[in-house]
């Protein structure tokens, strides 16, 4: 058995196991959350573990959690089992920073990297074409795809998980792999740098909707880091109160537009370990003193539970 087909075995066989154990208690089951970090951040861009900037290795990855996600899918069903089963996507709609033509190459590219490389094989059965052409340039070797994988990878979910921070603005660069560079734009930002986007999350959606999917949508995460300061033991975070009720706006609307919002959960209730960030990005509701494990409620926990 060669280590791919071995690799595929422990997985199915530790999801079987969950499965067996835990479905009484589960209202919910996702088989993989933002494969997108854990392919192309990881492994081409670096940005985390295993930090490697290898086109040829992230897209394996790409695939194989692809794979892996509708083989389990399918185990489930197999099973006899009856809950909800999806797959949770990071998404971010793209926008050209200008109305030039090489600025909408780019938009075109970084959604392409971002959203349909993994849109397109969950539900239309095929990787983005142009994508495939762009990413020639660095890979020879596409033989770990094979035609039947996409029967396995578009095998049918009950939703669609949806994580959603932040638009991306961009403009042509001709010095990166991907023709793209992101843009100077006047946005709000939260402490990771990311543009306060509510709109936009409208966008994102109706494009899901319009391209690919009827199902039912969850919105997995959806939140925002701020530099909260504890002062006489309270944390006023005014901008967190505000984003989260810009989005939640947005989930409003959405609904009164007929785009099927199902559920929303936000990231997140605790102050956490947020990957390459370590300790120094806070999505809480709940401010924790890491070096005590105290935990104060902020503001917008007490605003979100009244």
């Amino acid at each position: 058995m060669d280590g791919k087909k071995r690799k595929y075995r422990v997985f199915r066989r530790i999801c079987k196991k969950c499965f067996e154990e835990l479905d009484e208690y589960i209202d919910m089951w996702i088989t993989h959350n933002e494969p997108w970090c854990v392919s192309f951040l990881s492994n081409a861009l670096g940005e985390h573990a295993p930090g490697k900037r290898d086109l040829q290795v992230a897209l394996k990855v790409a695939h194989h959690i692809l794979l892996s996600h509708g083989m389990v899918v399918n185990l489930y069903r197999r099973l006899g089992l009856r809950k909800p089963i999806g797959i949770t996507l990071n998404l971010s709609p793209s926008y050209p920073a200008s109305r030039e033509f090489k600025d909408k190459i780019a938009a075109n590219n970084c959604d392409g990297f971002f959203n349909r490389w993994f849109l397109e094989p969950l539900f239309k059965g095929s990787y983005p074409i142009d994508m495939v052409n762009l990413y020639s340039n660095r890979v020879s070797d596409f033989s770990f795809i094979k035609e039947e994988d996409f029967n396995i990878i578009g095998e049918r979910c009950d939703f669609l998980g949806i994580n959603y921070y932040n638009r991306s603005l961009v403009e042509f660069d001709p010095m990166s792999i991907l023709l793209y560079r992101g843009a100077y734009s006047e946005y709000k930002k939260t402490s990771m740098g990311w543009d306060v986007s509510p709109d936009e999350f409208i966008d994102l959606i109706k494009m899901v909707r319009e391209k690919y999917t009827d199902l039912p949508i969850y919105i997995t995460e959806n939140g925002s880091a701020w530099d909260d300061n504890l002062v006489d033991g309270q944390i006023n975070d005014a901008d967190r109160i505000e984003y989260l009720i810009e989005h939640l706006k947005a989930v409003e609307k959405m609904n009164e537009m007929g785009l099927n919002i199902k559920g929303y959960f936000y990231w997140s209730l605790l102050d956490n370990f947020e990957w390459g960030y370590g300790y120094s990005k806070r999505f809480g509701l709940v401010y924790v003193d890491f070096k005590n494990q105290m935990r104060i409620k902020k503001k917008a926990f007490i605003n979100t539970k009244k």
